[in-house]
């Protein structure tokens, strides 16, 4: 029932950024990019440079709260304060990229209207502790 009710989840959470930027691009006319299912979409070198170092902190600072949650027994809010922050972080260094340096600058307000979208639900998700993360056993 856990995993129906997180895939429920994810499901709407997609469906909500498809509508999202559906109505964005037909209101603000920004054609649509071809993208490939599952591949980093770089603007440039320096944006994939600067990509692949924050999924690299990314990475290590996961591994330390990972770590402290489950060994030291820390609050599981600290790994999803985590989450957001890359999320965020990444999401903006990559509209920033798409603003500035591309040939599409309007892709930026697609790419954080995800990020909106992503950290309303999540924020949601933890406020109201939906699937009693933060409660204790």
């Amino acid at each position: 029932m856990f995993l129906l009710e997180i895939g429920l989840l994810i499901l709407g959470i997609v469906l909500l950024n498809f509508l999202t930027k559906f109505i964005l691009r037909k209101l603000l006319k920004i054609q649509k990019e071809k993208k490939e299912f599952f591949s980093f979409d770089y603007v440039n070198k320096r944006h994939e440079v600067i990509d692949k170092w924050l999924r690299r902190l990314w990475l290590l600072l996961g591994s330390i709260i990972i770590y402290l949650v489950l060994i030291q027994e820390f609050p599981i809010f600290l790994y999803l304060i985590l989450f957001i922050g890359s999320m965020a972080l990444d999401a903006i260094v990559k509209a920033y990229f798409e603003w500035k340096h591309s040939d599409q600058p309007k892709q930026a307000i697609l790419t954080l209207s995800e990020l909106v979208v992503w950290t309303s639900t999540i924020t949601f998700v933890i406020y109201f502790d939906v699937f009693n993360f933060l409660t204790p056993v």
